[in-house]
Parts: C-alpha cells; structure tokens; sequence
C-alpha cells in the first residue's frame, strides 16, 4: 500500500467525523453507500433541512442552505440517491427562497453563532447563484421534482446565458449544474462559456505550487473521465497532483488554508480536505490504493 495512502487513512480513522469516514469506507473499502445517507439524517431538523454545523466553518444547529450542498455533495460522491430525504430538503429550500428560486448561503440567524470570519458580511445573506447553481444540480442528481427546483432551475439558466458569474465558487457550482440538469437543449453552448470563464475567475489558481486559498484544476477536474479535465493541459494537471501530494502533513492529513472558528472545525475540515486529496490522487492513478472490498 502507498504510504500516503496509509498514513491518511489512519488521519481519517482517528480524526475525522463519522461522515467522512463513512464516505471513506465506501470508496476505498466497499461499505454501504446508504451509510452515508444513515449520517446525514442525523443533521436533519424538523424543517426538513441539514443543520448542526453541516458545513464545519458555521457553527450553528439551525438549517441552512449552505448545509444542504454539503450533504447533496456527500450523497452524490458515493452515487447514492435517496428521494425522500431530497424531497425533504426541496421543502425548506421553498421556505427561504426568494421569488425567483434563489436561496441565499446562510440564513441571519447563522450568524448569531460562532463562525469562520469570511462569514461575515451581507454576501452570506443575499439570495444568490451560489450556492443555489450547486443545489440545483446535485438535486437533478437525486431525481426528485418540485415547482421549487423548476423556478430555481429556470432562474439559473435565464442567470447564465445573461451574464457567466466571474467567481470560482460560483463557476464551481455552475459545473454540477450543468452536468445533471435534465433539459440539455435549455443548457446549449453554456458548457463553452463557463470554461471560458474559468481560469480568470477570481479565487481560481491556474499554476501551482499553490500558496494560498482558492480552488484550483482540482476542484474542477476531480476525475480524468470529467469533461471539466479536457479545459486543462496534462502539465497544468501533473503539477496539482504533485503539488497536492507533497502537501500532506506529519499526521497524515492535509491542512486548511484559512482560520476555521476553532479546533473543532479544524478538525473536520482536515478531514474533508484529506478525503478529497485521496479521492482526487487516486482517480488520476497517482496513488496507489489497496483493492476495494466487495
């Protein structure tokens, strides 16, 4: 077995959360899929949305629409649908969305608790393509249907074909869409004009080594099959994946690259990042792995 590759799996035995270590299970060890759909109920709040600190960086118990893309992300990443539990979150997203279908990151009462400090500020309250474009697509994913997720989709498309977002987050979220949205004529020529976009956004990171926060190739060719790859040179790619590897840590887990609002979420993130190095190295064969079990 490759030693990073053991070491990042102790990391992750021994320091994430159960929802990552599930999700882990099912990729490099042949667990259950419905596993991680087992966790993921357990964030779920009476108003049918995700809360307790889903996403790690927003430490509040209350629902939030940031937290639905964390837990649609994780069912997606195991391939597992589970159509109630998205029904579900189709109905609280109804609740706090704006008349065209847009949903804001957080809702005001987020902000009351404990919180990362680039949660500060208005951005985080506005309805808004991000995080709605990600939601939307990962939905598609889960085949459900709801007059909700139409408007919001048809929002999304009118959005895109006037004005392609020049922020990498939101570009991010514009690819899930535009890989599970069920109309591919509604979509036409868009998959062209967000590439475009792409390695100008702001926080995007073209070249490594990489120094600071941003999304970089990786969060967008995080397989080789993905046609998100084809946007980047083999060498652009071989340099993340170099770079990515040597970035693993003493304890075997990646680091963050900002301040998370205490060790807690420290932790959780780390071991978000970490599965999404493996996932990533492993995909483009720069890691070797032991054979799933069955």
């Amino acid at each position: 077995m490759d030693p990073i590759f053991e070491r990042a799996a102790e990391f992750l035995l021994t320091h994430a959360r159960l929802l990552e270590r599930r999700i882990f299970a099912h990729t490099h060890r042949g667990g259950p899929a419905q596993a991680v759909a087992e966790v993921l109920r357990g964030y779920v709040n009476p108003d049918g949305g995700f809360g307790s600190a889903l996403e790690p960086d927003l430490r509040t118990s209350e629902s939030q629409p940031i937290f639905v893309e964390v837990g649609l992300q994780a069912l997606a990443e195991v391939g597992h649908r589970d159509r109630p539990l998205a029904e579900r979150l189709c109905g609280f997203l109804e609740s706090v969305a704006d008349a065209s279908g847009l949903v804001p990151a957080a809702l005001p009462g987020a902000l009351e608790s404990p919180r990362a400090g680039h949660w500060n500020g208005p951005f985080a309250l506005d309805p808004s393509l991000n995080p709605t474009l990600g939601i939307c697509g990962l939905l598609h994913f889960q085949g459900v249907h709801s007059a909700w997720l139409d408007r919001a989709t048809r929002t999304c498309v009118d959005s895109l074909r006037k004005e392609i977002p020049k922020e990498a987050h939101t570009l991010l979220g514009a690819t899930h869409f535009l890989d599970q949205v069920p109309d591919p004529p509604a979509i036409d020529g868009l998959f062209e004009r967000v590439a475009e976009a792409i390695p100008t956004a702001n926080f995007f990171i073209l070249e490594a080594p990489v120094d600071r926060y941003g999304l970089t190739p990786l969060h967008f060719a995080t397989h080789p099959e993905s046609r998100w790859s084809s946007l980047f040179s083999e060498d652009c790619l071989r340099a993340h994946l170099d770079d990515l590897r040597s970035k693993q840590q003493e304890d075997g887990g990646w680091p963050i690259s900002w301040t998370p609002p205490g060790p807690a979420a420290e932790l959780e993130w780390r071991g978000r990042i970490t599965l999404d190095a493996l996932r990533v190295l492993a995909s483009f064969g720069v890691l070797e792995r032991p054979p799933r079990s069955s």
